[in-house]
């Protein structure tokens, strides 16, 4: 999946304005994208995989006056991505999280939804998806998302239906006078 979807699909889950807020009654007046510390969070979380692989080797590409090219990555980002979506790393990250900064941990689940769900949109080849690395080069034999353009249309649209469905259910949850007022 793209960066943006991950980012999104982890705010969608695990901030407090999407689904990890329960059925709590939203926050009003102000803006739930400004005061909503989680959001930004699982949005960080979401996106870190590729941000601290493939992203760090752009940004230098972009320093150093170089044209961004999926082709002109060094040996070493294809490492810095097989930690990345690695379960067994972001696990022993949430464990750590946990333990030093509990309030993260919610929003840290968005890096091990980042990892499932690339596994099921990264076929065999260098953008597999090793989910037990550096233990097991096991991976799910997915479809490269970047090909199947059905697949893109299918995963950005279901986003708006899992915002109505929180909408929904939070609504329904809320007293009928709430209802009313916000």
């Amino acid at each position: 999946m793209d960066i943006l979807a991950h980012a999104l699909y982890g705010v969608t889950f695990f901030s407090r304005t999407g689904l990890a807020g329960g059925r709590r009654k939203p926050m009003a007046p102000r803006s739930p994208f400004t005061c909503d510390w989680t959001l930004w969070a699982a949005a960080g979380f979401g996106a870190l995989p590729d941000m601290a692989s493939i992203g760090l080797s752009f940004a230098y590409m972009l320093i150093r006056g170089e044209t961004i090219s999926f082709h002109a990555l060094p040996s070493f980002v294809f490492t810095l991505y097989h930690s990345t979506h690695s379960l067994v790393i972001a696990g022993l990250f949430l464990f750590l999280l946990w333990v030093i900064a509990r309030p993260l941990t919610i929003p840290a689940l968005a890096w091990p939804l980042h990892i499932v769900m690339d596994s099921f949109m990264h076929s065999d080849g260098r953008w597999q998806t090793l989910m037990l690395y550096p233990f097991s080069d096991w991976h799910n034999h997915g479809i490269n998302w970047w090909q199947t353009p059905d697949l893109i249309l299918l995963y950005w649209g279901v986003l708006p239906l899992l915002w109505l469905g929180i909408f929904l259910w939070r609504w329904r949850g809320c007293p009928r006078q709430d209802r009313l007022e916000g």
